[in-house]
């Protein structure tokens, strides 16, 4: 398992978008929580391309690993074994794609409901 992710340029995308969209949640998380709600939102349409590539490159690494799934079975060398460990393997990228992205579209639905909370709320304030 550890060497699908070290052996795959594809995981390593995926991997990197979901570090830089956990970390600018986390920074968003933590702007709101400090009341300095203002300062928000610079990045959500950013982070919200970030999440939404994790599951296309998992299904990039999907495709490209039945590709060569495929090659194997047309040069005739592959037996059922290769072949079913070849086709997890490819459908590894798309579980690790959408195990990423799932949890950081909640996040991002729970950080921008706090945010139009926190606007309102200000709003409230100025009104009155």
């Amino acid at each position: 398992m550890i060497s699908m992710l070290t052996d795959n340029l594809v995981c390593w995308l995926i991997l990197a978008a979901a570090l830089g969209s956990y970390q600018l949640l986390l920074q968003e998380w933590l702007l709101l929580r400090s009341g300095h709600w203002q300062q928000c939102g610079q990045w959500q349409q950013f982070n919200t391309v970030l999440i939404a590539s994790m599951p296309l490159c998992g299904l990039l690494g999907t495709i490209v690993g039945l590709l060569s799934v495929f090659a194997g079975l047309a040069s005739g060398d592959s037996g059922a074994a290769e072949l079913s460990s070849g086709i997890g393997e490819a459908l590894f990228t798309t579980q690790l794609g959408l195990s990423c992205a799932i949890p950081a579209w909640l996040l991002q639905s729970l950080v921008n409901a706090k945010l139009a909370r926190a606007r309102v709320t200000q709003q409230h304030t100025q009104v009155a």
